[in-house]
């Protein structure tokens, strides 16, 4: 199994049923390592295991730490959800990886995750444009948040066009090396 993520000439790729167990495992056996390939099962089953873990300890952190009945926004969004957010820290770079190995089965460099910080340059302008207006705003009213919000409009616009270009490139079939894909054992 090990065969797979080897970047040796000589190694062929071995097509195995992938299962849901297996593809997780492998997730966090490999869990930095950005060469080599991974399937769509792959892939796959490595989000919905993400997806259904985020729902069961979401619901946790909601059981242990009830949410407060608020109109305030910002006291809503600072909830405690300890248990979600570590989760989220232990899956991000298992998650990077293996994203990695699935757009370079698809025949693409993985270096177009680092496309993941476009959306930094327009927040940061977004934070000083946010910054500037605040500082002239004595008592912010329900406008004065929606006019912030917009500031951040561009960036939240790249990071969504950034999303869908990674998501096209995980959805790409499989490529091996004799129909062009030079990332291919």
């Amino acid at each position: 199994n090990q065969s797979r993520f080897r970047s040796s000439k000589t190694t062929v790729r071995a097509e195995m049923k992938v299962t849901f167990a297996g593809a997780v495992k492998s997730a966090f056996v490999y869990f930095a390592l950005f060469r080599g390939l991974s399937t769509r099962a792959e892939y796959w089953y490595f989000v919905l295991f993400s997806v259904l873990a985020a729902l069961v300890l979401g619901t946790i952190d909601s059981v242990i730490w009830p949410p407060v009945q608020t109109d305030d926004v910002l006291e809503a969004l600072n909830q405690p959800t300890p248990f979600s957010n570590i989760f989220a820290i232990i899956l991000l770079v298992p998650s990077l990886a293996i994203t990695s190995r699935r757009i370079r089965d698809a025949g693409w460099s993985g270096k177009w995750l680092w496309s993941l910080l476009l959306p930094i340059v327009p927040f940061l302008f977004g934070a000083f444009g946010a910054f500037e207006y605040l500082v002239n705003v004595v008592n912010p009213t329900t406008e004065d948040f929606f006019t912030i919000g917009a500031y951040f409009l561009p960036a939240l616009l790249v990071a969504l066009m950034v999303q869908i270009f990674l998501l096209v490139l995980c959805l790409r079939p499989s490529k091996s090396k004799e129909d062009g894909n030079r990332y291919a054992e």
